[in-house]
């Protein structure tokens, strides 16, 4: 009797791992191509947008100040010669701090920048992270990647999402 049980087990745990290839053909799968989505997508045209907005008058701002340390280093070196000891360590100070100046701005809003860009992708992140789930949900998906080697155009719902993601 224990042989047979065993038998009939050994049996059914074949035709189960027989099964399975043809169960996994019916799995639904899609593909995303984050690039894109970051690239082409309403929401991330908009964060670009306010970042833009956001920063481009204090970018401005700077490009000025380069400019005037710039103006101020050339005319300094035209006029060096021609100035007393203390005349010239005074302008080359002048011109020394101002370049220091310009160049902790710089940091300063490549750091802030940054810091923005980085909000907004987060914002960015939790709404794909949303849609993607209903979009799995909604039309069945059982696996969403971001991204692979070679993606076939049956299972690439690139723009399935950036439509979804919406204005």
């Amino acid at each position: 009797m224990t042989s047979v049980r065993a038998l009939a087990i050994a049996t059914l745990l074949a035709a189960a791992l027989a099964a399975a290839p043809a169960a996994a053909d019916q799995y639904k799968i899609g593909v995303i191509h984050m690039e894109r989505i970051m690239r082409d997508s309403p929401p991330a045209r908009a964060a670009l947008a306010r970042i833009e907005q956001e920063f481009k008058p204090r970018d401005t701002a700077i490009a000025a100040k380069e400019q005037e340390a710039r103006a101020a280093a050339a005319q300094y070196e035209k006029e060096k010669a021609s100035l007393d000891a203390e005349t010239r360590a005074a302008r080359e100070r002048d011109v020394e701090s101002r370049t220091r100046d310009v160049e902790r701005q710089r940091q300063q809003f490549a750091e802030d920048l940054r810091t923005r860009q980085f909000e907004e992708l987060d914002k960015l992140k939790e709404q794909l992270d949303h849609v993607l789930t209903k979009l799995a949900h909604d039309q069945g998906y059982d696996l969403i990647l971001q991204s692979a080697l070679w993606v076939g155009k049956s299972v690439d719902i690139t723009d399935d999402v950036i439509k979804a993601l919406g204005p």
